[in-house]
């Protein structure tokens, strides 16, 4: 059979295949160690951190001598993390998803997976600035809900936060429908499907953006972005 070039994926060098062997040894976190890689956090390598919460774990040494023995040993999650890690770990992923929407507006400024992004980056936010606040992660994942707590914990009284939780609520009511997973599928409960064909995915993300700046003020973290 005749291969075409797909032109996928060209930050790989144009050189995958569907006929190449899928590496088996990537589902491993163990095998991972040993490749001295680590995800990016807004532009910083974070293999150190929470290092002090999993100091005894295998997750926190530079090389595994064999792989194969302890291959199962350990799946990429920790338990009883301390409260200032668990802190700094949420503002590496706000601060990250805040990067890749501000990427994506460029990059792809109509898409609904750019809006989806922005979507999650202001939930990480609030979730984050709420666990700085309570010490504790809300499992919700309605914006509107989520705003109500984070101004009702801080009591929020600043005038350029005015309409920021009026907004969410009435998004997440007359765009999703009052489903937060509306631009990460496109089926939803009830029978109901996506019916967004008609949406500004630019007017959406200058709102959900300037949201995230006020949000970032709020934080005090303007220099940091």
């Amino acid at each position: 059979m005749e291969k075409f070039d797909m032109r996928l994926f060209k930050t790989l060098g144009n050189t995958l295949s569907y006929e190449d062997v899928v590496q088996l040894d990537g589902a491993f976190s163990v095998a991972h160690l040993n490749y001295d890689k680590s995800p990016m956090f807004n532009g910083s390598d974070c293999r150190s951190l929470a290092k002090d919460s999993r100091s005894n774990s295998l997750s926190s040494q530079d090389k595994i001598e064999n792989v194969i023995e302890c291959i199962d040993s350990f799946d990429g999650t920790e338990k009883n993390f301390k409260k200032n890690d668990r802190i700094l770990l949420w503002k590496n992923y706000w601060m990250e998803y805040i990067n890749a929407f501000d990427k994506l507006m460029d990059s792809l400024p109509h898409s609904v997976v750019t809006i989806f992004v922005g979507r999650q980056a202001i939930e990480i936010g609030f979730k984050y600035l709420l666990l700085k606040k309570t010490g504790q992660i809300n499992r919700k994942h309605d914006l509107g809900e989520l705003a109500d707590l984070f101004f009702k914990e801080y009591e929020i009284n600043e005038s350029y936060m005015e309409w920021v939780d009026v907004f969410c609520k009435k998004y997440c009511m007359y765009i999703e429908g009052g489903n937060d997973e509306y631009f990460r599928y496109p089926e939803y409960k009830k029978n109901t499907y996506f019916a967004g064909n008609r949406l500004d995915i630019k007017w959406l993300s200058n709102n959900f953006a300037l949201i995230l700046l006020k949000l970032i003020h709020f934080a005090e973290l303007d220099t940091e972005m």
